[in-house]
């Protein structure tokens, strides 16, 4: 999931408490083992063979509902670990789910069966990813991010020299004007 990794990297950037937030990774990894139970189930038992179509036909609604109900369990875990990363949460789409859903079309001349071995593969691997996840956060240390660059303030001095030489360039650049002004007059005959 993007949303899940640019949230764990400005975390790494920010320094968050990585303990909490690696606990909520692992309910979402725990929700993402729940799911790979559920495909794994169809593989072991497909039951009857649906349309050309789609995955549900095969699957069965039970089981989509099931997918569809840990996806929508999920989403609030997610959406705390992206407001962990600050105001940087802006700036994450949140419309990405941790489980696979049953709802696909099939290509042309595959099974349920064999889009639930695709499907399978991808929410085992979302699990790993997950679990990968909640260790490098946990191994962030509070406080042990980058400082943040600090704008500079103008001394005192520097910035009355750097008024005054302004001051002194300006009757320069009014000069040049004057002079252009009376020569322009001259060069015209009358």
């Amino acid at each position: 999931m993007q949303i899940l990794d640019q949230a764990v990297e400005v975390m790494r950037k920010r320094g968050v408490k990585g303990p909490e937030i690696a606990a909520k990774l692992e309910a979402i990894g725990a929700i993402s083992d729940e799911a790979t139970r559920i495909w794994q189930g169809y593989l072991d038992r497909p039951g009857a063979a649906g349309d050309k179509y789609t995955l549900v036909s095969w699957m069965g609604p039970e089981r989509a509902r099931q997918l569809f109900e840990l996806s929508l369990k999920a989403k609030p875990l997610v959406d705390e670990v992206c407001a962990a990363t600050g105001p940087q949460a802006r700036f994450l789409v949140l419309d990405e789910s941790p489980v696979v859903l049953a709802y696909a079309h099939l290509a042309d001349g595959e099974t349920g069966p064999q889009a639930a071995q695709a499907r399978l593969a991808a929410q085992q691997a979302m699990s790993r990813h997950l679990r990968a996840l909640a260790d490098a956060v946990r191994a962030l240390k509070p406080g042990a991010a980058k400082a943040a660059p600090t704008t500079k303030r103008p001394v005192a001095g520097k910035a009355a020299a750097k008024k005054k030489s302004a001051a002194k360039k300006k009757p320069a650049v009014k000069k040049k004007r004057a002079a252009k002004k009376t020569a322009a007059p001259a060069a015209k005959p009358t």
